[in-house]
């Protein structure tokens, strides 16, 4: 067969997701296995969007509405926003490619910093836009100086992306270097850079110098802010996301966006999960309590880690251990328990671990103790 395909598609390395539970159990003939690999909620989803997809089911044979008007507006008014600076997406991934296909041409580029979260580029390079990156200090966090250098110097530069606090890293760059950073960029071509800032994990936040992103949409036209259900909310499954922009960002976007992007199911999930206040708080208890486990567990360990502000912790076992996180992965798969190695990343020293349940993270510490080869009997029972 001879089909005409862009060079850019067939050279394009997708993205490669955690591995699946399913798939482990049959890979290794084991029952139990826990996943502390893609930054999910541990608790499961929201309860009020269980209720609001048990009520919704009856309706299954309608299509969804495709203004998606009962969450936009939701979303507005938890946020004090007007409802046209709400564009809904099927997960933040949809808002990155709309952006990238709205804004920038066939081999034009974007700006992100290394390390950063995959679909910048991958959805980039669908579209026959190309990715430059600025480099990190030595603490993984984003040069803002190199970043601001590599917009200005190529010229073909539509869109930088930046997400704070970064995945996989769980680093952030401070709110007086980012508003710094924004006032510069707004300079650059006459202020027509778009600025794509990844808030997926906000909720976690613990930082006081992280930039309030609703503050940041005020003060900076060419911002554009990326939130999800899929972390603190637990609607991984539902793929649910959104975008947040002056309107005027959001009208071109809003003539290529295919309509019922979202099904009638994500819409109804999102909508109760956003006013389920008692599960938000319970999944922040759990987090802090889980993050807190696995600082003193890798503290013991000897492990390095880098602090973060999501719901997972990235960590050196090339300083620690003397393995790769590849290495580590494989072995932990064996015994049940999935982490993230984030090679394809650049980071071959490390190992990205979700945050679990305290069940969870005394199962993944216990993996992570065997393969190591360390004695772990005294710091698995203080744990």
């Amino acid at each position: 067969m001879n089909f005409q395909v862009p060079e850019y598609i067939r050279t394009l390395a997708p993205y490669v997701p955690g591995k699946p539970i399913e798939e482990t159990q049959r890979e290794f003939k084991i029952r139990r296995v826990i996943k502390l690999a893609s930054n999910e909620n541990p608790l499961g989803p929201s309860p009020k969007a269980l209720q609001a997809l048990r009520k919704m089911q009856k309706d299954l044979h309608r299509y969804p509405d495709a203004s998606a008007y009962r969450l936009k507006n939701a979303i507005a008014r938890k946020e004090k926003l007007d409802a046209a600076q709400v564009l809904i997406g099927n997960g933040s991934e949809e808002v990155i490619s709309l952006v990238i296909r709205t804004y920038a041409r066939e081999g034009d580029l974007i700006a992100c910093p290394e390390a950063a979260f995959l679909a910048y580029p991958i959805c980039a390079q669908a579209h026959g836009v190309g990715t430059v990156r600025s480099r990190n200090d030595a603490e993984l966090r984003a040069d803002l100086d190199d970043l601001l250098r590599v917009t200005r110097e190529n010229e073909r530069v539509r869109l930088v992306f930046l997400a704070n606090p970064n995945n996989p890293t769980g680093t952030h760059v401070p709110d007086q270097a980012l508003r710094k950073f924004l006032a510069e960029v707004s300079k650059v071509r006459g202020g027509s850079v778009l600025v794509v800032l990844d808030y997926a994990y906000w909720e976690y936040v613990t930082a006081r110098d992280l930039s309030d992103p609703l503050k940041l949409l005020r003060d900076f036209p060419n911002v554009v802010v990326l939130r999800t259900f899929s972390k603190i909310y637990g609607l991984g499954g539902m793929r649910a996301g959104y975008g947040l922009a002056r309107a005027e960002i959001w009208e071109p976007v809003l003539k290529i966006k295919m309509p019922f992007n979202l099904n009638g199911g994500a819409l109804a999930a999102a909508e109760a999960a956003l006013d389920d206040r008692a599960f938000v708080a319970r999944a922040l208890k759990v987090n802090a309590q889980g993050m807190k486990f696995w600082e003193k567990a890798l503290t013991k360990l000897g492990i390095p880690y880098w602090p973060s502000q999501g719901n997972f912790l990235l960590c050196d076992l090339q300083a620690g251990l003397g393995m790769t996180g590849a290495e580590v992965y494989q072995a932990c798969l064996r015994k049940g328990v999935i982490f993230r190695p984030v090679t394809n990343y650049g980071l071959h020293q490390a190992l990205r671990i979700s945050i679990g349940t305290p069940e969870e993270n005394r199962i993944g510490l216990k993996a992570l103790i065997e393969v190591s080869g360390m004695p772990g009997t005294r710091l698995r029972r203080k744990a």
